[in-house]
């Protein structure tokens, strides 16, 4: 059962969002949470214009933390439903700025031509020990509670979002994907794959396939979005 979902959306002022979330809950609790998650804040995003980063901030903290407390109630609401809740990484463009908001696990890797950046922080329980010091990062590869969530949508009333703002470079590439496939393949090879003669799609489809072969046996997911895009023409976007 696939319980990733990805989509992206431009509103009134052709400014993009990507949105990708990875479910968790027994039955088809999971991949309702996904794509409740995905297709409300992005129809809502369909809606809106800003005028800078900030204001564009300030709306995905607040329709992030509506649509947690919306699968909050329905996971309380209907008991095959119990315990749903989902991943979430949304990167915003708004003019010359790339705005990445994240809840739990779900990545945002950042691609300059020369070096991957891993944006985001895991809300893994492993995770949480290594930024503490208590545990290496080798350690935390290992850890047996490495894919145990400390933050995610729909089990609380109220979540906490991680946002990272920064400048939008024309010759780079921004990645989002879910765990299936950050936890199959290593930074060196994810590097070597986005910067290959490939198309967008091809590439994403590569990664994929690596990562299978590495043995991941989760739902893999990636949206990958080359920053030359103009939303007034055709661009190169991949999911």
């Amino acid at each position: 059962m696939n319980q990733d979902y990805v989509e992206t959306f431009l509103n009134k002022d052709n400014q993009l969002i990507a949105i990708l979330c990875d479910g968790m809950g027994g039955h088809k609790a999971g991949d309702i949470a996904s794509e409740m998650a995905v297709l409300q804040i992005g129809n809502h995003w369909a809606e809106t214009s800003f005028s800078d980063s900030d204001e564009a901030k300030e709306w995905l903290d607040q329709h992030i933390n509506l649509e947690n407390q919306r699968i909050y109630r329905v996971a309380k609401s209907y008991s095959d439903l119990d315990g749903m809740g989902t991943t979430i990484v949304a990167a915003a463009y708004v003019d010359n700025d790339i705005i990445i908001g994240n809840v739990g696990d779900s990545r945002a890797y950042y691609f300059n031509q020369e070096d991957l950046t891993l944006i985001t922080e895991d809300h893994t329980f492993a995770n949480e020990l290594r930024l503490k010091g208590e545990i290496s990062e080798e350690e935390a590869k290992n850890h047996r509670q490495r894919h145990t969530l400390t933050r995610s949508l729909g089990v609380f009333n109220k979540v906490e979002i991680d946002f990272f703002v920064f400048e939008k470079s024309n010759d780079s590439i921004l990645m989002l994907c879910s765990d299936g496939l950050s936890n199959g393949l290593e930074n060196e090879l994810m590097s070597e794959i986005l910067t290959s003669p490939y198309s967008i799609n091809d590439r994403g489809n590569i990664l994929i396939e690596n990562a299978l072969q590495n043995g991941s046996t989760d739902n893999i997911t990636v949206c990958i979005i080359n920053n030359k895009f103009d939303t007034d023409s055709e661009g190169e976007e991949g999911k």
